[in-house]
């Protein structure tokens, strides 16, 4: 039970690493986007006279701005997307604190192994909740995210319990 719960913990933790690393990466990606898109639908509309001489050259900035605002959802992550994120990256903080408090239960004797095995699938259960949303959410794997995610999660077992993740 102790290597299980250990396992589930620090799967957990990176958890919480990673979607908060996925979700600012995703925003400020979002955020660049809603930047270029103004400064281009600007541009075609607010330089009319400049594209007076050339309308094609408007039309076509224009139509690209509105074809790139429906590819959108295809290409990064909406707001309802990252409010998602959000909401995950909440769920795993929520999961890896219940797991922690029951690993300091179990290491203090306070739990059996039995009541352990209880609470443990008891708090496991909630993850079933958001397992459809996760999938929907996290569209990629980053290697650069990964690793970064890991770094921080065995830089946080390191100091919360002196030793790595795994």
């Amino acid at each position: 039970m102790r290597s299980r719960l250990w396992s589930e913990m620090t799967q957990a933790r990176y958890s919480v690493e990673y979607v908060g690393l996925y979700a600012d990466i995703q925003r400020q990606w979002l955020r660049y986007f809603n930047i270029g898109m103004l400064v281009f639908s600007t541009g075609g509309v607010m330089g009319w006279k400049v594209w007076d001489t050339v309308p094609v050259i408007s039309c076509a900035i224009i139509a690209g701005v509105s074809l790139l605002r429906l590819i959108q959802p295809h290409l990064i992550v909406t707001d309802k997307m990252l409010n998602q994120l959000d909401r995950t990256k909440s769920f795993y903080t929520a999961y890896y604190n219940d797991l922690e408090k029951l690993w300091f239960d179990y290491e203090a004797g306070r739990v059996t192994e039995e009541q352990a095995l209880k609470a443990f699938y008891k708090i496991k259960d909630g993850e079933k909740e958001i397992g459809s949303q996760i999938s929907e959410a996290l569209r990629s794997e980053p290697k650069s995210v990964v690793n970064k995610a890991k770094k921080l999660c065995d830089d946080f077992f390191k100091q919360a319990f002196n030793t790595q993740a795994r």
